[in-house]
């Protein structure tokens, strides 16, 4: 280990002035040669969830496991500065290319696969790397550290694990910040709506549920992309009012239904983040009381991929939810990175096939056999299974004969506002009473 990076293994935390001091020594050190530097920064983002379902010593010390490898990676001339207990800075000297950083990023990103936290709930660190190059992309300390910043920022929006600073994407950046300063008033005024997306029954052709999706028109910015504010909503309060008023909404609707159908159930998205809080059956039973409403006729659904993600804490809190009688579903099933041995331990009652695979399973021999693995295997745990993305009567009779459980899709209806979906349920029950009639 270098002297410069065992000097920053014991630099104080939270130090971005000594970090800019330094890094701009460093810089006019190389300015007239013209070498380039780069800097990247990275983030544990699930550091706080570690420490709150293992504790904050495991936590920690993972967080110091995953610095020291980090620094046994670095050449003589990189060093690393630690910025917070879940954020590092390291330096890259005499670059020749971006590439290198990806190179780097992706040697870093390795590293968390091999820092064992805990044997029993399967958690392992997960990072986002944000990068930015001297003298390419910045002038200046100052001016690297923030592009680099904001390169985090896009890693994050996007899903992604790391990502290079480009100046376009910081004014997508600039627009999500202008969204997110407008979701509370929109919130209190009122623009926000559940509409509802009917589930079919795939042996009557009959409504058996819904799915309830947010939709937002504001005023100033028009409609907005569901997927784009609940993303930008994550890791705000807001992600747990917007939680709140769906709930409401779908038991007020559901209290107003009895005359055309007593027993549909409305599925309500959950994100990671509120599940992990541990208080969605007090939240689920409160609203039920409210409105007059079985717990039973709710359906949590939460994806794949953030059941892996809410991890030991939010297991436990989906099967509270079971035992308290609300359903649990697995949303877009096989985009994800579960493993059989983690997806029999998931309580849930139905599991949802992404789209992607069913858009394809005509044309595709390998999408059609990837379909019926995953209803065999769904079945074969006593799921419910809900092909999503169903958009002709070619795929509804291919999914009938795979023996799927639920169709859910545009060939049936996309989704609409309270009042017309109750129009849709009224219709659906008289076609239903002349079928029965004859």
């Amino acid at each position: 280990m270098t002297s410069s990076s065992a000097r920053s293994r014991n630099a104080p935390l939270h130090d971005y002035a000594g970090l800019l001091s330094e890094l701009g020594a460093h810089l006019n050190g190389r300015r007239e040669s013209g070498a380039s530097t780069g800097l990247l920064i990275v983030h544990i983002t699930n550091l706080k969830r570690i420490n709150t379902t293992v504790g904050y010593r495991m936590g920690h010390n993972a967080s110091l496991e995953f610095a020291a490898q980090i620094n046994e990676m670095l050449r003589e001339t990189d060093w690393m500065r630690p910025l917070a207990h879940d954020r590092y800075a390291v330096v890259l000297d005499r670059l020749k290319n971006p590439g290198h950083m990806l190179l780097a990023a992706n040697r870093i990103a390795r590293c968390t696969s091999s820092i064992n936290i805990n044997d029993e709930v399967g958690l392992q660190l997960e990072v986002r790397i944000g990068a930015a190059m001297f003298p390419e992309q910045a002038q200046n300390a100052e001016s690297l550290l923030r592009h680099a910043e904001l390169a985090v920022e896009t890693a994050t929006l996007r899903g992604s694990i790391f990502s290079i600073y480009k100046a376009a994407e910081t004014q997508h950046l600039t627009e999500d910040w202008d969204i997110e300063a407008q979701i509370g008033d929109g919130l209190e005024n009122n623009e926000f709506e559940l509409f509802y997306q009917p589930k079919i029954d795939a042996n009557t052709l009959l409504p058996c549920g819904a799915e309830g999706l947010m939709r937002w028109h504001s005023p100033t910015l028009g409609a907005v992309s569901t997927e784009r504010f609940i993303q930008i909503m994550e890791g705000t309060d807001h992600i747990d009012a917007v939680t709140s008023f769906a709930m409401h909404c779908a038991a007020r609707n559901m209290s107003e239904w009895p005359a055309i159908d007593s027993e549909l159930s409305v599925a309500i998205n959950l994100s990671p983040s509120v599940i992990e809080q541990g208080n969605c059956v007090s939240r689920f039973k409160q609203v039920a009381a409210i409105w007059g409403v079985p717990l039973e006729r709710f359906t949590a659904e939460v994806t794949e991929n953030g059941i892996i993600s809410a991890a030991g804490a939010g297991l436990d809190s989906l099967q509270e939810m079971r035992d308290a009688g609300i359903r649990v579903s697995i949303d877009d099933f096989g985009t994800g990175n579960s493993s059989l041995a983690y997806f029999k331990t998931i309580p849930a009652d139905e599991l949802k096939i992404d789209k992607s695979f069913v858009f394809g399973m005509l044309e595709s021999d390998a999408n059609h056999r990837l379909v019926r693995t995953i209803i065999d295997l769904a079945h074969g745990f006593g799921l419910t299974v809900v092909a999503e993305g169903v958009e002709n009567a070619e795929v509804v009779k291919a999914l009938q004969q795979l023996g799927c459980d639920v169709l859910q899709g545009y060939h049936f209806a996309r989704p609409m506002k309270a009042n017309d979906f109750v129009d849709y349920l009224t219709g659906s029950a008289n076609a239903s009473r002349r079928l029965r009639a004859l």
